[in-house]
């Protein structure tokens, strides 16, 4: 990799490094880190092109949603923590080296250290482990990509002129999405611009007073598969019958006569324990699948709200 355009990550390296956990935590920490380094992501997708483009990794964090009976019984001894839990910019840095440009704000999620559980303790230290490693090896990963196709270009008769005549960004940003007395919800996009695509979507649901990660049968409860199955169905359709712009692979409207590929592997038939939500700002999850996995490209990403059931 090339000394001189690694320069602009040893903040960011540095600060991943240099994060204190108290002893206490620090195993239960690493071993919530590796565990989500070796998750399975099924949003990631790289393609190598010539144009500008843009890359997003999203990061989900949702703590004690009290959102359905069966979930809200799990929680009822356990004392709400929103007031307690805030979201700040832990680290931000700008850098700029050669036409390589790098703008970062990295969320850290604090706790009282007084009125807040061990286990909120606990949970926060592992979520801000894992939002330095993500933001890490993504970085890492674009300046691998961007030293191959500098490489390449200049092996090809491109001329190191031409290459910084290129301008190059990558980003990290983050919004907070959602909450309450008893939610948060943490949206961290990023970037790169310049001749790949990249898209990276990850969503980590926890609940910080337990200490674990939430699932949509914790909110929707223990019918999920099919109360999700229905509404993203029914939403696929009233889409595809009111947007003739809309479409979605073995889906038709009404009527349609062309070609049946309504047996495409590609076609939304159920979500699985892996599929991707968050929360929206109704407290209902939103679940999300990647670009290209059930649409064409230029749908994009595709969200469906789920309503959760009524609790009377």
């Amino acid at each position: 990799m090339n000394n001189r355009n690694n320069i602009i990550f040893d903040k960011s390296r540095e600060a991943y490094n240099n994060m204190v956990i108290p002893s206490t935590l620090n195993s239960k920490v690493k071993e919530a880190v590796n565990m989500s380094a070796g998750r399975k992501h099924t949003n990631s997708r790289i393609i190598i092109t010539v144009a500008s483009t843009a890359a997003a990794i999203v990061i989900l964090f949702i703590a004690g949603v009290n959102t359905s009976t069966a979930f809200a019984a799990t929680l009822s001894d356990i004392p709400i923590i929103g007031s307690i839990v805030k979201v700040v910019t832990g680290r931000s840095f700008s850098e700029k080296n050669d036409n390589v440009t790098i703008n970062v704000d990295i969320p850290q999620i604090d706790v009282d250290s007084t009125s807040a559980s061990d286990a909120a303790h606990v949970t926060a230290e592992q979520v801000n482990a894992i939002i330095q490693k993500t933001v890490d090896d993504y970085m890492q990963e674009q300046q691998s990509v961007i030293d191959d196709y500098k490489k390449s270009f200049l092996e090809t008769g491109g001329t190191i002129d031409e290459w910084n005549q290129r301008t190059i960004d990558l980003t990290a940003r983050y919004e907070v999405k959602y909450q309450d007395d008893r939610c948060l919800s943490l949206y961290l996009y990023m970037y790169m611009s310049a001749f790949a695509f990249t898209q990276d979507n990850y969503y980590y649901n926890y609940d910080f007073a337990a200490g674990r990660e939430l699932t949509l049968k914790d909110i929707l409860g223990d019918d999920y598969i099919n109360i999700a199955n229905r509404s993203i169905i029914d939403q696929i359709t009233e889409q595809v019958n009111s947007d003739s712009n809309a479409m979605y692979w073995g889906y038709y409207p009404a009527g349609y006569s062309g070609t049946d590929t309504s047996e495409n592997t590609d076609k939304f038939t159920t979500i699985t324990d892996d599929t991707s939500f968050y929360l929206n700002s109704d407290g209902d999850p939103v679940i999300c699948f990647p670009k290209y996995s059930i649409a064409p490209g230029y749908m994009g990403v595709r969200e469906f709200v789920v309503k959760r059931q009524s609790n009377s």
